[in-house]
């Protein structure tokens, strides 16, 4: 029985377009590292919005000028140097698309971890979206829902849109707070939050122990330490 060596002469591989696939996996692992940089160091200086967090990592591909750099007609130049404000502003969506994805998000009846994830991809683009979409589910619901785990990353999620709640919001985010901590696997879902969500985390806690300090419901600040105990 005869075989056929299998020739290769005739494959083809196509050395530029590897070379740009490659070199557009190094672009993206570079940013990735310079956006998570910004990240940890907003934190660090525990920037007073969510506005100056985003801001910051926005920022984070622009790089100093060279001392070669040549400023002779500055007083001329017109162009707005804060470009990641106008690229990326504080929302790309049109406001009638975020008051129609908070309307439905405030009409939404979701009764499983599916049905949630479900809306929370498809209408919830904004922190703005997803905080109005958390609290609209409310803390009972919630702990129901993510009785057993908490899945596919939704914890940091959760940590990052809360964090820009309002003053008349405080009690409604410690309540999904503790709601959540009770899902039976909260430990697992910890571990795969970054070192980022981990620190806003505990300005969240933080930022909610300063609000309740204003008011003298004990009760209530006793159930904040138990969180800030619990998550960070």
């Amino acid at each position: 029985m005869s075989s056929k060596k299998i020739s290769h002469d005739d494959d083809h591989l196509d050395f530029k377009k590897l070379e740009e696939e490659v070199q557009t996996a190094v672009v993206n692992d570079e940013r990735y590292w310079r956006e998570n940089d910004a990240k940890i160091r907003a934190v660090e200086q525990r920037v007073p919005t969510y506005d100056d967090f985003r801001e910051l990592v926005l920022a984070a591909h622009l790089k100093p000028l060279e001392k070669e750099d040549k400023m002779n007609n500055i007083k001329n130049f017109t162009q707005i140097w804060n470009q990641p404000a106008t690229l990326f502003p504080k929302s790309n969506i049109p406001d009638n698309i975020q008051n129609e994805n908070e309307a439905k998000s405030d009409q939404v009846t979701v009764n499983s971890g599916q049905e949630f994830a479900q809306h929370w991809k498809r209408y919830c683009k904004t922190h703005k979206e997803k905080k109005a979409f958390l609290l609209s589910v409310g803390a009972s619901k919630l702990q129901s829902i993510f009785k057993v785990e908490i899945a596919g990353g939704l914890l940091g999620e959760f940590i990052e849109c809360l964090y820009t709640f309002e003053d008349h919001e405080a009690h409604l985010v410690a309540s999904c707070l503790e709601s959540l901590s009770k899902s039976q696997r909260f430990s697992l879902s910890k571990t795969f939050l970054n070192k980022c969500e981990l620190e806003l985390c505990t300005l969240l806690l933080d930022k909610l122990m300063e609000k309740q300090n204003k008011t003298d419901d004990i009760q209530c600040m006793d159930k904040l330490k138990m969180l800030r105990n619990i998550y960070c």
